[in-house]
């Protein structure tokens, strides 16, 4: 039952997040074009919604009776939840891909991950290549870093 409130939630969400991407007001000059800038948040929200759909579907044709989420699972699940809160606002006072490291960081953490040379690589390596590839290759500038 729980489950199922859960799809429904999660559905709703996605269909008010396709409203609201709805609502973006496109610069004269892009508003013909295909891809815009509502076309990314329009592919979130439709993936979002048939990924709920997807569970829907699979959970009623296999019936698979659980005794629902262990409480490591919540702990994991808490953990993840106020790390991305922390990612937010630590957006306010650190650039991007600081915040990022740190949210890798947390998460790795969260989930079990204790070698340090997988942490490393992956805390390092996925915001320097995301900043070399954003601002260096493609020169764009994100107002945030």
């Amino acid at each position: 039952m729980t489950f199922r409130l859960l799809l429904v939630a999660l559905f709703g969400f996605g269909v008010g997040y396709l409203l609201l991407v709805a609502q973006i007001e496109l610069d004269p000059w892009s508003a013909s074009d295909r891809i815009n800038s509502r076309t990314l948040p329009q592919i979130y929200g439709v993936l979002l919604c048939l990924t709920v759909l997807g569970f829907a579907i699979g959970r009623r044709n296999h019936q698979v009776a659980t005794s629902g989420i262990s409480q490591r699972g919540r702990t994991r699940l808490l953990g993840l939840s106020a790390l991305i809160c922390i990612f937010i606002v630590s957006l306010l006072w650190f650039n991007l891909w600081v915040a990022l490291a740190g949210l890798l960081f947390g998460a790795l953490w969260t989930m079990g991950e204790r070698r340090w040379s997988v942490i490393w690589a992956l805390c390092l390596g996925i915001p320097l290549v995301g900043f070399v590839l954003i601002e260096h290759v493609l020169l764009m500038t994100i107002p945030l870093s």
